[in-house]
């Protein structure tokens, strides 16, 4: 047996989580010990308060933090926390998916798995298929949005390739980050980027919740009143200060366009009219780890709502251009008025030019033309013809 002694005076921002001793595969009725003294016993559950740092020292041990899931794959709960940050750690170890791939999807996935079993697994009870594509698909974010913090931070527009190569992290390999800044100064990794952060700018509406979860809020809220929040619902109080107010007038007006839309129309319906389609992965007032066929219940009713969506878009956009063209025939007809003006000139130019030349034109009967004709046709030696 061995034991843990927690003292919550000397770590007072620790979250609170659950311990399984791993030794065992059977779960038993959950028996919480006094947090100041902890005792981890064979096939029991203890609970406790940890820190992320702490999570690394328990990797060699047989002790494992259990994790709460909702319905539609999101981990909830105070060891939801942990397992985020603990995620934060793991990706921004590049020792562990190197800086040097293009993109998440080229990562190998073996390294994927090497993670996830040996580093994921080895301090969180996670067995769940669906689990684990949520914790990769976390993985993958948080690795490319630590990939674009480091390249700000280490690469100067100023300096030339070579230059940049030779200022690499103390942590990057060399060879790792030459790859990294190569491709990162491509064309097609530069037009990337500058789409993104068009996209980055164009998101004025922050929300409230800090490093919470919105599932993890959801689950809360739901715990404590006893039914279930919508997605409308939840975008509201993520949106709204202590005092009532909006965050700011954008998150007002939206809310107005979703309440005023969703007396028409379902509220699935009403997020892609007002927000626009959702991202694989992540559906607005959800968060991430949900799928838009996840709410919608079936990829046929999804396709078939984003079917209808898209139609509807592409409807109004036909309009759009609709009327465009009738503005550009309003003017086109003036100019038409001006272009049969001057035919109706080149026409009587035309016939001017050709009255003209026959006017000028000599006549082939005239005496002169006559008496020409006839000298071109008298005999040779100069004597004129006899007369009789």
């Amino acid at each position: 047996m061995e034991s843990l002694k927690v003292t919550s005076k000397k770590l007072p921002r620790l979250k609170q989580a659950t311990f399984l001793d791993s030794r065992t595969t059977e779960l038993e009725t959950p028996a919480y010990l006094a947090l100041d003294e902890l005792t981890f016993k064979q096939g029991h559950i203890s609970q406790t308060r940890l820190r992320v740092q702490d999570v690394f020292a328990m990797t060699d041990s047989p002790t494992r933090i259990l994790t709460q899931w909702k319905r539609n794959n999101q981990p909830v709960g105070d060891s939801s926390s942990l397992l985020a940050g603990f995620l934060g750690q793991v990706a921004s170890n590049f020792g562990n998916f190197p800086v040097l791939y293009e993109n998440w999807t080229q990562v190998p996935e073996q390294l994927k798995n090497n993670v996830y079993v040996n580093t994921i697994q080895a301090n969180f009870v996670v067995n769940d298929e669906k689990h684990k594509q949520y914790i990769v698909g976390s993985l993958g974010k948080k690795w490319k949005d630590k990939r674009c913090r480091l390249f700000d931070k280490y690469h100067n527009w100023g300096l030339s390739v070579e230059e940049n190569i030779q200022n690499h992290p103390p942590h990057i390999p060399q060879d790792h980050w030459a790859i990294f800044v190569r491709y990162r100064r491509t064309t097609k990794a530069m037009d990337i980027a500058n789409k993104n952060a068009a996209n980055r700018a164009k998101l004025v509406i922050p929300h409230i919740l800090g490093s919470k979860t919105l599932a993890r809020k959801k689950d809360e809220l739901e715990t404590i009143h006893g039914w279930e929040f919508s997605r409308a619902e939840m975008y509201q109080l993520s949106h709204k200060k202590p005092d009532g107010t909006f965050v700011n007038e954008e998150a007002r007006e939206l809310h107005e366009k979703l309440h005023e839309e969703m007396q028409h129309c379902s509220e699935n319906e009403v997020f892609l009219r007002v927000c626009g389609k959702e991202h694989p992965g992540y559906v607005r007032g959800m968060g991430l780890g949900v799928s838009p066929s996840q709410i919608i219940g079936s990829s046929s009713g999804a396709t078939s709502l984003t079917t209808s969506f898209e139609s509807n878009e592409r409807i109004e956009q036909m309009q759009a251009e609709i009327q465009t063209l009738k503005a550009q025939v309003a003017k086109i007809d003036p100019l038409k008025a001006q272009v049969a003006e001057v035919d109706v000139l080149k026409q009587q130019i035309a016939f001017l030019m050709q009255r003209a030349m026959r006017d000028e034109t000599p006549d082939l009967e005239s005496p002169v033309n006559k008496r020409s004709s006839e000298g071109s046709h008298m005999p040779e030696g100069g004597n004129s013809p006899a007369t009789i």
